[in-house]
């Protein structure tokens, strides 16, 4: 084989592995909807963030993800976490209503919220060691919640508010903050 043959032959294999690759990445992105990559997301986010110890003293209580304002989201949860576990506890899926319920939740998913709703729930978990996160929610780390999905075209796939989750007791690993935009409450402070 001549060098022009080769170098034709090179050529032709990387088109065929650059064809395959993006026919494959178009499959695999079809095969998720939003709502169960969001899911897994929040599974995962269980799993790179420490709670006080106080918070997970009892072990036999289940590990709760409340979701307020989505009931479809919600459903999707809990078909893809079920029967995981997170923190060596079962997890419990719970659509939040009331405030009670908000505060035993060690996450909530927030989502189709107006900005009135966003302050009270914001203000509602000030300060506890709740994960707050938001779907897709303008200014949502600004207002101080901690993580915020963000949209389709952004570079990160979320952005996260490193100064709320300490006011929260929580400790998010390095490497989820290292795969999201890091947003403070300070950005919308004159």
């Amino acid at each position: 084989m001549n060098f022009f043959n080769y170098f034709k032959y090179k050529i032709l294999l990387l088109l065929c592995n650059l064809l395959f690759f993006c026919f494959n990445n178009s499959i695999m992105a079809q095969q998720y909807t939003e709502y169960e990559l969001k899911s897994a997301y929040v599974y995962n986010f269980g799993k790179f963030i420490e709670w006080p110890d106080s918070v997970l003293n009892n072990p036999a209580a289940p590990f709760i993800i409340g979701v307020y304002g989505n009931n479809d989201f919600c459903e999707v949860l809990k078909q893809t976490i079920q029967n995981k576990t997170i923190k060596n506890r079962s997890v419990l899926i719970i659509n939040v209503t009331t405030n009670d319920e908000m505060l035993s939740c060690s996450v909530i998913f927030i989502s189709k919220v107006n900005k009135l709703q966003l302050a009270q729930i914001i203000h509602q978990v000030a300060n506890k060691p709740i994960l707050t996160v938001g779907d897709n929610i303008e200014e949502f780390c600004q207002s101080g919640g901690i993580i915020n999905f963000t949209g389709q075209y952004s570079q990160k796939r979320f952005e996260i508010n490193s100064k709320a989750s300490a006011r929260a007791s929580l400790i998010i690993s390095s490497k989820l903050l290292a795969l999201s935009r890091i947003v403070t409450d300070d950005e919308v402070k004159f």
